[in-house]
């Protein structure tokens, strides 16, 4: 048996060692896995799924992905389903919908990919303005990692997924204002929980908003 793939293991670090709180050593980051290479429960996990598409004669038509998901099923498969093991997905505004819902689906095994946070390494420094470049040939099959930018500097977070870290990490927020200065003289972003932000519009048309709050700068992340 051949030894491990290098890329991979460094990955399997970066999971076991997980979102570290308050680490002057580390940011956060992204890690995008194939759904299949995930030994922890899947239900309620963040997922995209890969689409594509063929005519009636085989040939392909288009190939793109969706996000914005949440696994709602372990793995599903034997008598009357696909080969394949599929797992059912659903958009995230009706995963926060907090009802009954049959708008889900079903999607292959090795088609869903996890986006999970993890704790990486800071950029190294001078780090080349082009270096996306590199990832112009990456194996789609390979998992995909990202560092989180810092919220100071950011052009327009309105609507991005963020989180919080200081003595503790608090994930799953939404920035819902660009940063201001405070009347403290210090810079603070107003930041919501995401169930909350999908439900802004359904619930609270012109009531304070039960989660809404004012988020220090320096401790927000953006994706």
């Amino acid at each position: 048996m051949g030894s491990p793939d290098p890329i991979d293991a460094e990955l399997e670090g970066l999971l076991d060692a997980g979102l570290r709180p308050d680490g002057a050593d580390s940011v956060p980051a992204l890690l995008i896995r194939r759904a299949k290479d995930v030994h922890e429960p899947l239900i309620g996990k963040r997922a995209r799924f890969l689409m594509t598409s063929h005519s009636p004669e085989g040939d392909w038509l288009a190939y793109g992905w969706k996000d914005g998901l949440r696994i709602v099923s372990e793995p599903i498969g034997g008598a009357g389903q696909p080969e394949e093991a599929c797992i059912w997905v659903q958009e995230e505004r009706d995963f926060y919908g907090d009802c009954d819902t049959t708008n889900r689906f079903a999607v292959g095994l090795s088609r869903v990919w996890v986006e999970q946070y993890v704790s990486a390494a800071p950029e190294r420094a001078g780090f080349p303005e082009h270096a996306w470049i590199d990832n112009l040939n990456r194996d789609p099959n390979s998992s995909e990692f990202r560092r989180l930018a810092p919220i100071e500097g950011y052009p327009d977070p309105v609507g991005r997924r963020v989180l919080v870290i200081g003595e503790e990490v608090v994930t799953d927020l939404r920035a819902v204002g660009p940063v201001r200065m405070a009347s403290s003289g210090e810079l603070a972003i107003p930041i919501m929980a995401e169930r909350d932000w999908y439900r802004w519009a359904r619930d609270y048309p012109a009531a304070p908003h039960p989660t809404l709050r004012w988020e220090p700068a320096p401790g927000v992340w953006v994706e």
